[in-house]
């Protein structure tokens, strides 16, 4: 008889272990005395001993998830705390602090990439700046490697989501995340092949030693207002699903957008750029070089736009029909589509010339 009970009822928890005695000692009563009342009662006595079992077990369970968030709550503090030691290699330290901890709780992954987008935000100090003791020149290296740090850490869990129909990294954190970079200071930043996250915000950022988005996709709003670029920036190839805003934008080095595809409205508003490259580039939407200002060379070299849409192309640009059947890669095969061409000289000549003609009248009368 014990053997079929165990069978029946047994993995050995405390439940069953009831439960079983409970069976037993049922058994014994019916078979020993025949007397219901005496089984009633053993029953009654049976489950209040289940229901307080399981009153203690729900108990136990909250005990321990209390016992670790506070554990969670604690690590995130003190791991907060290091990120303002005055070595850095105690800042490191607390920057891989979180990262485990983003990686094994995923609740705690948006205010973890809120702390390292805040850490980039904090002022930055030039380690190659002149008048600087070894010292001070050491420690602002030093700091440099922290924040370097924090572009891999971001890139690794933030910028590895799906990308060219492979899968998403194991190390990304999602979609549900807020990457705030305004008015960040990015050192040598290297995005390329990259799918940027679509809650990405790059208004006002510096960017030094070159920055590379080259192959990037934008899913979102790509966001560069008032961003300066102090060396090259390149998005060669660079994929732009929706709006691409560089209003006001400022490029003291190349700005080179060769093969860049831009699906949605590309807003270059007052932007200020040296030599320009849009080289093969592809105009889907809206576009807007309104009051740019060139430095250097600008090209658009078998660049296209679409004729349905409204274009203010720089200074001696235009669009000009193409021929049936010439469409970018990829592109609505029944949309109206042109090149992105140089106006004949003589046009420009007699622009020159009316212009200054206008000038004179205007002074003389």
């Amino acid at each position: 008889m014990t053997t079929v009970l165990l069978l029946a009822f047994g993995d050995g928890s405390e439940s069953d272990k009831v439960r079983l005695e409970a069976i037993r000692l049922a058994g014994t009563i019916v078979l020993g005395t025949g007397g219901a009342a005496a089984l009633f009662v053993a029953l009654r006595r049976q489950r209040t001993t289940e229901l307080n079992l399981i009153h203690k077990q729900a108990e136990a369970k909250a005990t321990q998830h209390d016992a670790e968030q506070r554990r969670v709550t604690d690590l995130y503090t003190t791991a907060v705390e290091q990120l303002g030691h005055e070595r850095a290699a105690v800042r490191l330290g607390a920057l891989y602090a979180l990262q485990r901890l983003g990686q094994d709780h995923p609740e705690q992954r948006r205010p973890i990439v809120n702390v390292w987008c805040a850490y980039l935000r904090m002022p930055f100090r030039d380690p190659e700046a002149k008048g600087l003791t070894e010292q001070e020149r050491a420690e602002r290296r030093q700091e440099l490697e922290v924040r370097l740090t924090v572009q891999r850490l971001l890139r690794e869990h933030v910028h590895s989501g799906p990308y060219q129909d492979q899968p998403a990294s194991p190390w990304f954190w999602g979609d549900e995340l807020d990457v705030d970079l305004t008015g960040a200071t990015l050192h040598n930043l290297t995005l390329s092949d990259r799918r940027i996250h679509p809650h990405t915000n790059f208004n006002n950022a510096r960017f030094t030693d070159g920055v590379w988005f080259d192959r990037a996709r934008f899913e979102g709003l790509a966001l560069f207002i008032g961003a300066r670029f102090e060396s090259d920036a390149l998005f060669g190839e660079a994929t732009f699903e929706g709006d691409a805003w560089f209003a006001n934008a400022r490029f003291d080095g190349r700005a080179w957008f060769p093969k860049a595809w831009f699906g949605s409205r590309a807003w270059f508003f007052k932007a200020r750029l040296g030599d320009a490259s849009f080289d093969k580039a592809t105009f889907d939407g809206h576009t807007s070089f309104d009051k740019a200002r060139f430095k250097g060379k600008v090209r658009f070299s078998r660049a296209m736009a679409r004729h349905d849409r409204e274009h203010n192309w720089p200074r001696d640009w235009r669009l000009v029909p193409a021929e049936p059947g010439d469409i970018p890669e990829g592109a609505d095969p029944g949309a109206p589509w042109g090149h992105v061409d140089t106006r004949p000289v003589g046009i420009r000549l007699l622009q020159n010339l009316f212009k200054a003609s206008y000038g004179w009248l205007r002074r003389r009368f």
